[in-house]
């Protein structure tokens, strides 16, 4: 009798030394991989979970025909002006929300074609908004386009508002997509932002700079003044919103 005590309570210690409990051990996910889901890595890219707006007008050709999107439904073209290449609002026509689309010289930055090649945008954005503001910058895939988004916490009519841009380089050009809104707003009218860079189509360099020469007779005649625009335009620019410092 006291020997099989003895086996027992050899036999608890041991089990008490091997740390095994009565609970069952948890099952293995499926797949073969961990139970606990896997933390990105920093600076990894994520596919976008976008939600695309109804597509719209259709701009008209836009710098010489290279350029052409899809406005979301609903929205209207503001006047064409020196300040970008082409914008569009949603109701109020000196107001917000509206779409802004900006184009400048890649400066040598490479085509934006997947989240490896983003980086040095990523780079030159962080550069010239600041590492120290909130712009949630990530990279992100929409349609069939890379894109850098970020962020910047705005003013508008003394109401909060929140600019959000999306950057990507092709055919040697920049290409800025920017909402700006009422930060109470800005989840209602992000599919159409979506929607204008998921469209966004831009010609390769090569065709874009073959250009017809001017005949002698264009050459010896002044330029002309193109036809004003500039008024409502000028009441545009006097409502941009100013970026909050």
């Amino acid at each position: 009798m006291m020997l099989r005590m003895s086996l027992v309570s050899c036999a608890v210690l041991l089990l008490a030394a091997l740390g095994c409990t009565s609970e069952p051990a948890p099952a293995p996910a499926a797949g073969g991989g961990s139970a606990t889901s896997p933390q990105p890595a920093a600076g990894t890219a994520k596919p976008a979970k976008v939600s695309l707006a109804p597509a719209g007008e259709a701009t008209p050709p836009l710098d010489g025909g290279r350029v052409q999107s899809n406005m979301p439904e609903g929205w209207k073209f503001l006047p064409r002006s020196n300040d970008y290449l082409f914008a569009a609002y949603y109701e109020d026509k000196g107001g917000i929300p509206r779409l802004v689309l900006r184009e400048s010289d890649a400066g040598g930055l490479p085509e934006t074609t997947s989240a490896e090649s983003a980086k040095q945008l990523v780079s030159k954005i962080t550069e010239e908004v600041g590492a120290d503001k909130d712009a949630a910058m990530t990279v992100v895939n929409i349609g069939n386009a890379w894109f850098v988004r970020y962020e910047k916490a705005m003013k508008f009519r003394s109401l909060a508002a929140s600019g959000v841009f999306l950057e990507t380089v092709r055919s040697g050009k920049r290409y800025s997509i920017e909402l700006l809104t009422y930060s109470v707003d800005k989840e209602k009218f992000l599919p159409g932002l979506y929607r204008f860079a998921a469209d966004l189509k831009v010609e390769a360099s090569e065709q874009s700079e073959v250009k017809e020469e001017p005949s002698e007779s264009e050459e010896a005649k002044p330029e002309e003044a193109p036809a004003s625009e500039e008024a409502p335009a000028a009441e545009e620019s006097a409502e941009k919103p100013a970026e909050e410092e």
